[in-house]
């Protein structure tokens, strides 16, 4: 069962990890001129540890432990491949800019990540 209090948590914790990707994704593109794609990567790996450890402490509630870290790992590849392919189909199939396909990538994957962590990683 999904209570509140987790959806609101996991609302903060996957605001501050969204904001974290993006700014480190766009600083990393914009700033340096780092491919897209990397920007993405790196974007993506510091906003992951943001996730863990906000996600276990305030969402779930859940004693940190080798085997919630590794399905996280596998859940957080999953959506990593996840926003890979759909920036690369949103930059390849649509006209619109990096910053507005970035920010799609960015909306779509706290939905997947919310699913695989509360059904799969961090399961009571």
């Amino acid at each position: 069962m999904i209570n509140p209090r987790e959806i609101i948590c996991f609302g903060l914790v996957g605001v501050a990890a969204t904001l974290t990707h993006y700014l480190v994704a766009l600083a990393g593109h914009e700033g340096l001129g780092i491919s897209l794609y990397i920007a993405n990567l790196i974007g993506y790996l510091t906003a992951m540890s943001v996730s863990y450890f906000g996600h276990g402490y305030f969402t779930f509630r859940v004693a940190f432990s080798r085997h919630n870290l590794q399905r996280f790992v596998v859940a957080s590849v999953t959506t990593f491949l996840f926003s890979e392919a759909l920036l690369f189909v949103l930059e390849n199939g649509t006209a619109f800019s990096h910053r507005i396909t970035l920010s799609l990538v960015v909306i779509s994957v706290p939905v997947v990540s919310f699913l695989l962590n509360k059904l799969w990683v961090y399961r009571s």
